[in-house]
Order: C-alpha cells, then structure tokens, then sequence
C-alpha cells in the first residue's frame, strides 16, 4: 500500500519521535511518503534511518493550530486549496495526519483511507468543536494517544486509544559527576510556562535550604521557535529566585540517555493537559520514578508504586514530593526498579507496534490492508 504521512513539525520533541517510531511500523511493508513542512533536524533523521522513503518537503503544507481563532478558521477554504495541490502532485492510497495540525489532509479525494492519529487536547471549546468536526466529516478512523485526548473530542465514541511507547534505549551505567548525598532531578521540555518551569521555582521557594544544598536541578530543552524570550525570562525567574546554585539550563539534548542516566528523579509538571507525555515514558524506560501533574495523559499510567501526582499549579503539594525524595533517598532506586517493571509490560516497543498496526488493520481492512 502507498501512504502519504503528514506532519507538522521538523523537531525531535514528542510527537516527533513517536512519529519516527511509526514509520520504523508502517516502512516494513509499504511505500511511504513523508511530507514535512521545512527541512530540519526530524528530515535528517528519516533520511539516515529510512533510505526507502520518499521525503518531500513543502512549505505550502496546509496547517491548522489553536491559535488560528476565529480568522484563522475563515481561511480554511484556500488552505484546503492549497492541499489539493499538493494531493495532485503525490500518489498514495493511504493518508495518515500525525497531529490535529495536519487535519485538512483529511480532505483528499484520492486517499482511500484515511487516518487521523491525535496527540492534542483542545481547551478551547469553540476550536475543540471546529476540529472534531473536521474529522468526523471525513473519517472515523481515529487514534487517540490516551483516554483523556479521546474523552475531549466530541462524537468520539468509535475511536481507538492507543498509548505510546518507547524503544529499549537503557544501559546500566554509573550516574557520575553528582557529590555524594546529593539527589539530581532531572526536568526535559520546552522552556515555556506552561510546561511548568515557573511552576517548579515556585515550589523550590518552599523547600528548606538545607534540603536544597542537597539537589541539582537540570532543565533541559529550549524555547518555542515563536516566543524566544521564554529562556531569558526563565534566567531571571531562575536569579530573582535566588536559585543559581540549585537550578541549571542544559539546553536540547538529543541524547536523551545522558538526560536521565544523570538524574535519580524526572519532573514533568505540566500546566497544561499533556495528551500522553513522553517524558514520563523516558524516565519509566531509564528506571527513575516521575513527579508529574495529573492533568492529563500521565495520570493513565503513573502509579503510587513509581510516581507522585500533583494538581497543577499545587505550589505545596509539589514541593513535598520534591522534598519526599530530599528525605528519603533510597526510595527513587526502588521505585524506578517498579517504573521499569512497568514500561516492560505496557510501554515497551513491542507493545505500541502490536497495538498500533491492530488499530491500522482495523480501519484498511478490505481496502487493501497496510499492516
């Protein structure tokens, strides 16, 4: 079978990497096309770990986001315009949007079938309406990367849930460079508010100091492309807060093993509802346990044996997780060893590419059956 994969994006955060991860699925046995808006860093990686696949990049992909308002959605008629063109171009019989970003390729006339696989949870409700719209006039062929996401789109209930998962990228190596007794917590995502950065000086305000001379605290990511200023914000938060000696920007990592082989504990205090973060299955497959919001996604998969959830913006209560760990060592070793057990059974490899290419065989069955 001939599918065409749209995808929005050209980094390496989230969606990005589960989007690499699904090709490694459907190149076994299909021809697939990937169309990405603008080269970059993800181009570079689908060239280097899949030769077969045909790469076209095209700035003119027809996008839709959130923040588009009401304006944004009256342009959807030339948007959709612009999509045809592109479809004339290509030959598929199979389209798969990775993302709600890419939900006008659902309006291709060639496509036999088509599959939208969503990451996102709208707040807005007026957008939220405009976007399960858009599907359901085209498809029912639906995957959602948890209940949450699901249960926030309307006319869902045919929709499949399908969690990530992550390859097996563990290596049982020596944590160095961290003076003895002392307990490093590891924090990769965008530097934005609501991924919780601010969130997290906020609580570090209500840890006592002599617990804190005994933590290391290690962001590591970058700022949205569109609001720059987040990680000069975040270095004042960080000074005013008088967090120098505690609290260290690293940057991206793309090494994602260097990341938590160096930390005993991951945070991942999202603001926001996160779908499905994928942090939280990087730190379960590195064995480290999780203190994460409860917002979203993450709540469908950590448990009291390997994680602590927070409500977001709970200033307390994330504190006293963070000092749980300050008082109580040992603890993150025992329950990583519960996360890893964890991710083997439900979050491994194996388990998502079962689940996905059963959800796949579901929606091409007799129509020519991508598996």
């Amino acid at each position: 079978m001939k599918i065409l994969v749209v995808h929005p994006s050209v980094e390496l955060y989230g969606a990005d990497k589960i989007l690499l991860y699904i090709l490694g699925f459907l190149t076994e046995e299909n021809e697939v096309t990937v169309l990405l808006p603008k080269d970059g860093v993800l181009a570079r990686c689908i060239r280097e770990s899949f030769p077969t696949v045909s790469l076209v990049i095209s700035k003119d992909i027809p996008i839709v986001h959130s923040k588009m308002g009401f304006a944004g959605f009256m342009k959807l008629p030339r948007l959709l315009r612009n999509a045809r063109k592109l479809f004339s171009h290509l030959d598929f019989d199979c389209v798969y949007c990775n993302t709600l970003a890419t939900v006008l390729f659902l309006y291709s006339q060639r496509a036999k079938i088509k599959i939208i696989h969503v990451h996102e949870i709208i707040g807005n409700r007026i957008l939220n309406f405009g976007f399960s719209v858009l599907i359901r006039l085209r498809t029912k062929n639906v995957i959602c990367v948890s209940a949450h996401v699901k249960d926030g789109l309307l006319f869902s209930s045919p929709y499949m849930v399908v969690h990530n998962g992550i390859p097996n990228l563990f290596r049982n190596a020596e944590r160095c460079g961290a003076p003895s007794g002392t307990v490093r917590f590891a924090f990769p995502g965008r530097y934005m508010p609501k991924k919780g950065q601010w969130f997290l000086i906020d609580a570090l305000k209500c840890v006592p100091d002599e617990l804190l001379h005994n933590a290391e605290f290690y962001l590591y990511g970058s700022p949205p492309p569109a609001s720059p200023e987040f990680e000069e914000q975040l270095k004042k938060a960080i000074s005013d807060a008088g967090l120098e000696r505690s609290v260290f920007l690293r940057g991206f990592q793309q090494d994602i093993a260097e990341v938590y082989a160096n930390a005993d504990v991951v945070l991942v205090p999202s603001m926001m509802s996160d779908p499905f973060p994928t942090t939280v299955l990087e730190a379960m497959m590195f064995s480290k346990p999780v203190i994460t919001t409860d917002n979203g996604g993450a709540s469908e998969i950590v448990k009291d044996g390997f994680g602590i959830l927070v409500h977001p913006g709970d200033v307390v209560a994330f504190a006293k997780a963070i000092v749980h760990f300050l008082e109580n060592k040992d603890v993150a070793i025992t329950m990583g060893s519960v996360a890893r057990t964890e991710y083997e059974s439900k979050l491994a490899m194996e388990v998502f590419k079962k689940n996905f290419l059963n959800a796949v065989a579901c929606f091409t069955k007799g129509a020519g059956g991508a598996r």
